[in-house]
């Protein structure tokens, strides 16, 4: 059965929706979850009444960059995918 997304059908995708698909479970996604890891271990040793160390926020901040960065690429890719799906059902084959 194809899978049909706003009335594009997605079946007959290239690859390139399964790239992307693993693309922002790698890379994206894999860095929000970094973040947040490290973001809870932080809050958990302040809680704990350790000092705040400025390297732990710089080193949260750096990832939190690094993740919106990663997630902005991968929005733009996609964007152009689902553009260039959207367009080939579009034209009369």
């Amino acid at each position: 059965m194809a899978s049909r997304t706003s009335g594009v059908d997605v079946s007959s995708a290239p690859s390139s929706i399964a790239a992307l698909a693993e693309q922002l479970r790698d890379g994206p996604l894999q860095r929000l979850v970094e973040l947040q890891m490290q973001t809870t271990a932080l809050a958990n040793r302040l809680a704990d009444g350790a000092p705040a160390r400025i390297e732990d926020v710089e080193q949260i901040v750096r990832l939190s960059i690094s993740a919106m960065q990663h997630f902005n690429a991968f929005t733009v890719e996609f964007a152009a995918v689902l553009r260039d799906l959207t367009d080939d059902r579009r034209q009369p084959h």
